[in-house]
């Protein structure tokens, strides 16, 4: 080599040595997955994951018939934020083993969304769907309203009527494979528009698990807004019938885009005990048994919201469902949250330690 070309090299810190090929995350991930064995099943499969990755959230699971073929019983799991593993099963129970696994991510379907309007229909699909109220993150409802206010009410119809679209021309077994369901636009609707004098109808999925209380004190029912955190009152439905699609809810006068993003003002701890204190919570009619759940299940959402900044200690949890945890240890959580300075990023769009 030229000495002064050497020279140029040292001084640029190697800047002349070949660069490291660009980082494929789904050959990584594939590469990780290699162990798995076509002989296990879901115990195994679950444990492997956990031992790899830490919990494994179980992102969907079931069954299915494609052009009246026989059954696919499958498994879903998250990987990352963006990829995660599909298993097909040889049989209902698993006893026979795995007949395929398959590392797969939204972006696979990037060619079937127009370019300009694809990281809209992202955030979109992001969102959580309202079939799956136990899962619901406010987190994520609050960033795909605020992906969609800026667009302005043309471009985001745009975008949430190509969601649908694509939720109705994938295959049975690309929706459950890649987890597209067209109702979670529904939430982003009755959070993103905001017409004045006017109330949506509530999702028309079904019989939920709890009636909105008289009074339309909860106008945006099931979603309840408590100082801008937003909060799934249905833990899911029990369909009699036909379910009315997601594209008639962006066929009603859904009005303007909210004038501001969401922001939430309070922690998410905060606002889920506004919630259940106020006089709304008060006249739900609950049986026996289902206000500590309903309970549980949004305190346990407004953990999801603030949990990559603050999590439960082992002290402040007894690890037993529906009452985890107590009303001693929430109160002991909600006092540590509200000392630590949590606040709202909008640059961020999450909870940070302010102070």
């Amino acid at each position: 080599m030229n000495p002064k070309a050497l020279i140029v090299c040292l001084l640029l810190g190697g800047g002349c040595a070949a660069s490291p090929p660009p980082r494929d995350p789904r050959a990584e991930w594939m590469e990780k997955i290699r162990p798995l064995r076509p002989s296990w099943g879901r115990k195994e499969v679950h444990d492997f994951l956990e031992a790899l990755r830490g919990p494994a959230p179980h992102l969907d699971g079931g069954g299915f018939q494609a052009d009246r073929g026989p059954t696919t019983y499958f498994d879903l799991y998250t990987l990352d934020e963006t990829f995660a593993l599909y298993v097909a099963w040889k049989d209902l129970e698993a006893r026979n083993g795995i007949r395929s696994t398959e590392i797969v991510a939204f972006p696979d379907l990037r060619n079937r969304i127009d370019p300009d309007l694809y990281e809209a229909v992202a955030a979109i699909h992001r969102s959580p769907s309202p079939q799956r109220g136990l899962q619901f993150s406010p987190l994520r409802m609050v960033r795909a309203v605020n992906a969609l206010q800026p667009l302005g009410k043309e471009k985001a119809l745009k975008a949430l009527r190509a969601y649908e679209r694509l939720a109705r021309e994938l295959s049975v077994e690309q929706r459950r494979k890649y987890l597209v369901e067209e109702d979670r636009i529904l939430p982003i609707v009755h959070l993103l528009f905001e017409g004045k004098g006017r109330r949506l109808p509530g999702f028309l999925l079904g019989a939920g698990d709890v009636a909105p209380p008289p009074g339309g004190a909860w106008p945006l029912f099931p979603i309840v807004l408590v100082q801008d955190v937003p909060f799934m009152m249905v833990s899911g439905y029990v369909l009699n019938g036909v379910p009315q699609g997601a594209a008639d809810h962006l066929r009603l006068d859904l009005g303007p885009v909210r004038a501001d993003p969401l922001a939430p003002r309070v922690p998410a701890l905060e606002a889920a005990d506004e919630l259940t204190q106020s006089d709304a919570w008060a006249s739900l009619r609950l049986g026996p048994g289902n206000e500590g759940r309903k309970r549980w299940m949004i305190r346990r959402q407004a953990l999801d919201a603030v949990s990559s900044v603050f999590r439960l200690r082992p002290e402040e949890s007894s690890n037993d469902c529906c009452v985890d945890p107590t009303e001693t240890q929430w109160r002991a959580a909600v006092a540590r949250a509200g000392s630590s300075g949590l606040i709202w990023s909008p640059e961020l769009q999450d909870f940070i330690l302010g102070r």
